[in-house]
């Protein structure tokens, strides 16, 4: 996950991670539940939602499995200490690294609404909410600040290559940073969506 295209929203007072694609920071939304993603990664009727899932989107299923021990905070259906699924064939990717710079377990779009589901019914209904509008929202906004992470990234990565390039970004960083920002605040206040 690139740390530029993260927008974060707010659900109840806490922060919930997601990406312009939709994805969600799974890692960030447990906690505000004081659950964990692999809990949930390691019941038997997410193994069948992902596989029929990963079927109906023509993705070929092939998890990876982590050993892992259990958490205390499991609730819902069968986990025993069964391997948790991680990587798993385009719908959940896992980054090390703080959740600020993306890292964390990183659940697909349509993945996460079951997610959410497990963790809070309230919270499903708020997170499919905000996908939707993240995925159907306005075209121009949602360009746009796709165009500035891009060119963002882009300019960061060139900058990396030279000395003398480090220096025309760290003039250009500044100007990159506020159209990043800019952007992000027009997709949010287009979608109606709460910054704060």
């Amino acid at each position: 996950m690139n740390a530029s295209n993260i927008i974060p929203f707010h659900y109840e007072g806490q922060a919930v991670r997601f990406n312009s694609d939709g994805w969600i920071n799974a890692t960030v939304a447990a906690a505000v539940f004081d659950m964990e993603p692999r809990d949930w990664l390691r019941l038997h009727e997410t193994e069948g939602y992902m596989r029929a899932l990963a079927k109906h989107l023509s993705i070929q299923f092939e998890p990876k499995f982590t050993e892992r021990k259990q958490s205390k905070k499991v609730s819902g259906g069968k986990s025993g200490f069964r391997p948790e699924l991680s990587n798993c064939a385009g719908l959940v990717i896992t980054k090390r690294g703080s959740s600020v710079n993306g890292g964390g377990t990183w659940l697909h779009p349509k993945l996460a609404v079951a997610f959410a589901r497990w963790l809070n019914v309230d919270f499903a209904v708020w997170c499919d909410l905000h996908i939707d509008a993240l995925l159907r929202g306005d075209l121009n906004e949602k360009q746009q600040f796709d165009r500035a992470c891009r060119i963002y990234t882009e300019a960061k990565d060139v900058a990396s290559l030279s000395g003398r390039e480090l220096a025309r970004w760290k003039i250009k960083k500044p100007a990159l940073e506020y159209r990043v920002e800019y952007w992000r605040e027009q997709l949010q206040l287009t979608l109606g969506l709460d910054a704060a």
